[in-house]
């Protein structure tokens, strides 16, 4: 951390080299991306709705027991910020999930993975225009490397955006997602400064569920459970405590530590695993302009988490 001497804002410019952080959060981006199979799964006997309104109890509830076991977890660090984790579910649980799921609902497993995989330019958009955080060139240059993957694997044989309405309006649905997720990862560091990421995760997806439930009161109503099958439940397990309960926790540890920004680009992997996941679930395959845009994303990545060192280097060296 730095300070900006024209601005008097404290931005982030060089974080701690790859390590156990890192680690986790390649750790967390492959749980995402085998959950996004594991939710089609799930709704082949469940109404999207239906679904995740079971699954974002659940995680709820787990939330509550380790709160309700460890009353030290419960308190915050200046006033007001219960409410700012309140806010914050209301972007990260009950506006995401919104977007989310019917968009998956719509599109298979690959192609919602590559949309989703822009998220990461949500987030350094937005920490940039709120001078949270400074990226370098490196950075900017190790986003349009992931962005150029991006196309490649678009480009595949397997089809990439298939183009028909109910394609094009997935792909939209996960675009507004998208910004709901830059707005939770973003906005919460401040917060984080201040708090645990377990309390910020915690209050923020039990407000976010209880706001997100109302709009899911007709599919529950609707659904035969006696025909949801032990996929179906299983799915909603592994949907529930390990996709939002735990990740959720190690998303928040990453931008406490290193930035949002930084974390944000880990997203770029998703389509990666994704799609090799989803072709050994689902079925689909992965052609050879996939395979390209998979390490074209690898390399994004990598430019943007430390590749300025590279270049640090080489100007010391210089001089």
């Amino acid at each position: 951390m730095i300070p900006d001497r024209e601005t008097n804002v404290t931005v982030t410019s060089n974080g701690p080299r790859i390590g156990k952080t890192d680690l986790l959060m390649i750790l967390t981006i492959l749980l995402w991306a085998i959950n996004l199979s594991v939710i089609k799964i799930g709704l082949r006997t469940l109404s999207p709705d239906a679904f995740n309104a079971v699954r974002l109890a659940l995680a709820s509830l787990a939330y509550l027991a380790v709160l309700a076991f460890s009353p030290g977890r419960g308190g915050f660090g200046r006033k007001g910020d219960g409410w700012k984790a309140a806010g914050l579910g209301l972007l990260g649980i009950t506006g995401y999930q919104l977007f989310f799921i019917q968009a998956i609902s719509v599109m298979n497993a690959s192609s919602a993975s590559i949309v989703m995989g822009t998220s990461p330019i949500f987030i350094a958009l937005l920490s940039t225009a709120l001078r949270q955080e400074r990226i370098s060139w490196a950075g900017w240059l190790g986003i349009a490397f992931s962005f150029a993957g991006f196309v490649l694997v678009v480009s595949g044989d397997n089809g990439g955006f298939a183009l028909s309405w109910g394609a094009l309006r997935g792909a939209v649905l996960i675009l507004l997602a998208n910004a709901c997720w830059a707005g939770y990862t973003v906005l919460s560091k401040p917060v984080l400064a201040r708090n645990s990421p377990f309390r910020l995760a915690a209050v923020g997806t039990v407000a976010g569920t209880f706001l997100y439930l109302p709009f899911t009161v007709p599919e529950l109503a609707g659904t035969d459970w006696s025909r949801v099958t032990w996929e179906g439940w299983g799915a909603i397990a592994y949907s529930g405590l390990v996709a939002i309960f735990l990740c959720f926790v190690i998303w928040y540890q990453s931008v406490r530590k290193v930035g949002s920004a930084k974390t944000g680009i880990y997203g770029n992997l998703t389509p990666v695993f994704a799609i090799l996941f989803a072709g050994l679930v689902l079925g689909e395959s992965l052609s050879g302009f996939q395979a390209a845009g998979g390490a074209l994303t690898l390399f994004g990545v990598y430019l943007t988490r430390s590749g300025y060192r590279f270049f640090e280097r080489k100007a010391k060296a210089a001089a």
